[in-house]
């Protein structure tokens, strides 16, 4: 049984919320939508994701670098994504994958399939209740 890959989204702007839930449902994805790192803390305590799609600039005391490296902890891979440019010093540092606003869709599609690659392996090591394989998507 093949399963479809959980992306997280969280981000604080309704609009780009909302375009980058688009983009990831019309990749086949399954995905959830957060406002705040409170409620990826969460989530990510209820659910088992894949994919964390985390904007940097974040309400509150955590940015996204620190979320990132929460969901990482949870073994999901992580992508930032900014509009703010004056993070690209940051992120090129950071090691982090990131996309900076506006990205096309391609960007996005590549990028998150070098993501699951990338994890692949340490799901081998995350049980998951449903006995699926990782990574799928849907053709």
């Amino acid at each position: 049984m093949t399963r479809i890959c959980k992306v997280l989204i969280v981000e604080n702007d309704d609009g780009v919320r909302n375009t980058l839930a688009n983009v990831v449902a019309d990749e086949g994805y399954l995905l959830t939508t957060l406002r705040t790192g409170r409620e990826m803390s969460i989530a990510l305590d209820d659910d088992d994701y894949d994919i964390v799609i985390i904007d940097v600039s974040q309400p509150g005391p955590e940015d996204g670098f620190a979320l990132a490296r929460f969901a990482r902890e949870r073994g999901c891979g992580v992508i930032l994504v900014t509009g703010d440019h004056r993070h690209r010093d940051r992120l090129q540092e950071s090691g982090e994958h990131y996309l900076l606003k506006p990205f096309k869709i391609r960007e996005f599609t590549t990028l998150a399939d070098t993501v699951l690659t990338e994890i692949a392996t340490q799901c081998i090591r995350r049980k998951r209740g449903d006995g699926s394989s990782f990574p799928a998507r849907t053709a």
